[in-house]
């Protein structure tokens, strides 16, 4: 299971600076900073793939699809099962875990939907990533708090603690430096 999380978690890592590169370079090297459809962030890749630019962009969502959706939807699944008390795995069978298959069909079903109530994906990955954004900094402290409690078997190293907070004081001035140029600019 750990090297599971831990291939998974970099290649996710790897792939997220891989787009940040590719759109510093594309998109901030040649003054376009305000995308607001996939054919425009499309478009934005033309100076380095030329007329190919659109079968690059395709083959990138394409690609980064099946490894989001899963993971995604499965976080989700895990989530609610382990709130609620479900049984929960993707070893068990659908019978012996309702719930939580339940809750992984929902998810890849409304991702699905929407595609078909005219919802802009580029619009709605700007707007998830702002909330997750706001919700990272209390989240993060939470887990510190319940990392360090007394109950907490094994209780977290001074290693992870000191990430935890270097994380939390970089997520939470991100939230307030969006928040104050939200209401100012």
């Amino acid at each position: 299971m750990r090297v599971d999380v831990v291939s998974g978690m970099s290649a996710g890592v790897l792939v997220m600076f891989a787009i940040m590169v590719s759109s510093a370079a594309t998109l901030g090297a040649h003054g376009s900073k305000d995308v607001q459809t996939a054919a425009e962030a499309a478009r934005a890749l033309e100076p380095i793939a030329g007329r190919f630019a659109s079968v690059l962009f395709a083959a990138g969502i394409v690609g980064t699809g099946p490894l989001a959706i899963p993971t995604l939807a499965g976080s989700a699944a895990y989530a609610l099962a382990e709130t609620f008390g479900w049984r929960e795995g993707l070893g068990r069978r659908p019978k012996e875990a309702p719930g939580f298959y339940g809750v992984l069909g929902a998810a890849i079903g409304i991702g699905l939907g929407l595609n078909f109530v005219g919802i802009d994906p580029i619009r709605a990955l700007y707007v998830s990533a702002i909330l997750n954004g706001l919700a990272a900094p209390p989240l993060i402290l939470l887990m510190l708090i319940l990392s360090r409690s007394r109950g907490a078997e094994p209780r977290s190293a001074w290693l992870s603690d000191g990430l935890m907070v270097i994380a939390l004081l970089v997520m939470s001035a991100s939230a307030a430096v969006y928040l104050i140029g939200s209401f100012v600019g």
